[in-house]
This record gives structure tokens, sequence and C-alpha cells, in this order.
């Protein structure tokens, strides 16, 4: 089949979709075709040419799709199945507006082809994000926007947290099947049979040791994750800095394919660690981080008390910050040492040593996992020892103008 035949077959299927939704014949014509995911996804915008009231002018078409190129399994509930991704997403969207109903935090799904792979999607439109604003020139909206991101994640949080069961049962009424593993056993997913191994393979490839007490630290990582307790929410899974619109002072989330409920903190570091399944990674001011975090726990505290512990909740955000540092560090660690490449706006040997450094600056300031900030600190230094100064992370555009010492920004 070719492209153009493929593609009429998916508009002829969300035709059919919001026919049921908005009770009158819909006829769509492709607008605008965007890239997906590539291996998973396509993404187009669909206009409409005909259809009842009430019915928007576009909407986005997202298709899913096995990365193996193999059939599709509306029945298949394998964990990053298409299936499984196409539920997390509708259920998802739908459960965030049923909680969050004073507030639109992200776009509304408007139905799904489950046996196409297709939804269909509220169109949120082309205009900002934060991946924008942080490749611009104007510092001052850039940091409005991080704000606005750290307080959104923090409104999403708050409000779905004892949720998880009320999730899944929205998930079972759509008809998707039973997730394989069960969620309450895939909160680890790959970190402790895949990342931590990784991680240690990558000490001794340098022949740095663990510090002493990094084995147990690893253990405290791993049961935070694997039972978060007041600190499990629901996560759209993938927070980068582009899936989203500003629109004021407010922003609208989308791409939820591996939405679900995980440790809160998870999201909650990403613009400390920083943005880790992201391609817009530069540095971020020091000095700014802690505004972010205040912004994103004065949300959540509203459904999570205990976030208004600073030792609790401090504790946690170096949890999920170790959590991420070995996941990023066993994804790319290989590679780097062969090789360095463009990853987006940075490379993957800067985006190691950010990493790297981050993590023993969160350990020093909260005086948390100590063994693993020290653990840390030692690859950096090995790491620069065979690296060329081109492998520091500059800062993000907006924020190289200050001048060096300007409020302790370009020289932290």
């Amino acid at each position: 089949m070719s492209e153009p035949e493929a593609t009429q077959l998916i508009l002829r299927a969300a035709e059919e979709v919001l026919a049921r939704r908005f009770g009158g014949p819909v006829r769509l014509d492709e607008a605008d075709a965007f890239g997906g995911t590539v291996t998973r996804s396509g993404v187009m915008r669909g206009r409409l040419l005909e259809g009842p009231g009430g019915a928007p002018e576009t909407v986005i078409v997202k298709r899913l799709f096995p990365p193996d190129g193999s059939a599709d399994d509306p029945a298949d509930g394998k964990h990053s199945s298409p299936a499984w991704r196409l539920f997390n997403e509708w259920a998802g969207l739908e459960f965030l507006r049923q909680r969050c109903a004073g507030e639109a935090l992200a776009a509304q799904a408007l139905g799904a082809d489950p046996v196409a792979g297709l939804l269909v999607l509220e169109d949120l439109g082309d205009g900002e994000c934060l991946a924008d604003r942080l490749q611009g020139s104007d510092r001052a909206r850039a940091e409005a926007a991080l704000a606005i991101y750290a307080a959104t994640l923090g409104k999403v949080h708050a409000a779905t947290i004892g949720g998880e069961a009320e999730y899944q049962a929205l998930r079972a009424a759509l008809g998707a099947p039973p997730a394989e593993p069960p969620p309450s056993e895939d909160r680890l997913g790959v970190w402790l049979s895949e990342d931590l191994p990784g991680f240690r393979a990558a000490c001794a490839r340098l022949e740095a040791a663990p510090a002493a007490g990094f084995e147990e630290e690893m253990a405290a990582v791993a049961a935070a994750l694997a039972e978060p307790g007041p600190f499990l929410a629901f996560s759209p899974g993938d927070t980068c800095p582009d899936n989203h619109r500003i629109a004021g002072d407010r922003m609208r989330l989308f791409d939820f394919e591996w939405a679900g409920f995980r440790h809160a903190l998870l999201d909650g570091v990403y613009w400390t660690v920083p943005f880790p399944t992201c391609w817009c990674v530069s540095r971020l001011p020091d000095a700014l981080l802690p505004r972010l975090d205040a912004a994103y726990r004065a949300e959540l505290a509203r459904g999570c008390p205990e976030a208004s512990d600073d030792e609790r909740f401090y504790r946690v955000v170096a949890l999920a910050c170790a959590a991420w540092l070995v996941s990023t560090v066993r994804w790319q660690l290989e590679q780097a040492l062969e090789a360095d490449r463009e990853w987006g706006i940075s490379t993957i040997r800067q985006r190691q040593l950010l990493r790297l450094d981050r993590f023993a600056r969160v350990a020093e300031q909260f005086g948390a996992l100590e063994a693993t900030g020290a653990t840390a600190r030692e690859l950096a230094r090995r790491l620069r020892d065979r690296w060329p100064p081109e492998a520091e992370m500059p800062l993000y555009l907006p924020f190289r103008e200050e001048r060096a010492g300007e409020a302790g920004l370009t020289t932290s």
C-alpha cells in the first residue's frame, strides 16, 4: 500500500471516530503531517471539510504502530505494544480531564479506534513550548515558562494522587487488555535488571569502584521506585519540554503513550537532571533550580502533604535524581567513550558530565545518598581526564548573556 493510500485509510477511520463523538457525518482532509516518534507513531493534523455543529475545525490524528513493523493487535497488553500505548494515552487524557475538571491541563481525547490503532485528539495548535523558549534569547520568558512547567507537573500529580484504581478502571472500561506485567509489578521497569548493572559496568570500565555505601543507597532507590507511598501519582510518562503548548500563564500537555502511575518525583526532578528523555538539553543556572522546586512543590503539597516536610521532600528529590543518573549513564556512556555525537542541541558527552555533576551537587546540597554522590564525582573526574573541554555543557541560550558573577548564574 502506498503512503497516500495509507493516509486516506487513517483519515477515514478518524472520520468514523469523530462521527460517533459528534453525532453526524464528518469529512476530513489532511492539513499537516508531523513526524511522530518515527518508529512508534505517526501524527497528522486533519482539517474538517464537513461535520456537525460542535465539531472542531481541526483535530490531531495519531496512529500507533509496532516498532518492528508487525501487525497491530488490539488485544496485546504487553508493555510498549501499540495497544498498551494507545490505551495509556486515551485513558490517561480522559482520567486527567475528570480529575482536573476545573482546569484543562492536557489535550482532550476525542475518541479512538483500537483496531485501526489510532487516537483522535484535540488540536492545541502551533503555539510555543518550553523547548522554544529555552532556545530563544529572552531570559524572562524562559524563566516564566520553566515556572509554569514545574507548577503544571505539580498540579497533575496533586490532582491524581490516590487515583490509581480509578485510572485502571477507566482504562479497562475503554476496552484495554490487561497490562503485562501488571502496573504494580512494573514500577521498576528495567532499572534493577539493566540500568543498575549497566551503571556498575560503567564504573568498572573507568576503573572507578563505587564508594562504600553505594549498594545500600541503590537498594533505597529501588525501594522508593517500587513503593512510592504518598508520592505515587499519575505521570504523562514523557514530560519533555516540547510535549505541551503554552497559552499565557498556562500549559497544556500532550503525548501520554507512556502514561501511568509512578513516583511523582521522577517528573518532579526533570529540570534538575535535566530533561533525561529529551533532545532539548543544555544547562540551567544552578540558582534557578530552587525556584522551580518551589513552584512544583507548592502545587504538589495540595495533594501530598508529605511534600511540605523539607527533610522528606529533598530526600525523595535525591532518590529520583539517583534513579535518573543510573539510567542515563547506562544508556549512553559506552557510546560516549567510543566517540561523541550530537543529539538535539547538545552532545552525549556533555550530557554525561552534566548529569554526573548535577547529582554530585544534589547529594552534597541535601546531605543524601553521599556514596552515590562521591561515585558520580569520581566518574566525572575520570571522564574529564579523557575528554576535551568541548565536553562541558553550555548554558541554555537565554542564560548565556549574563556576565560572569552576575546573580551567581554563569559561574555555577
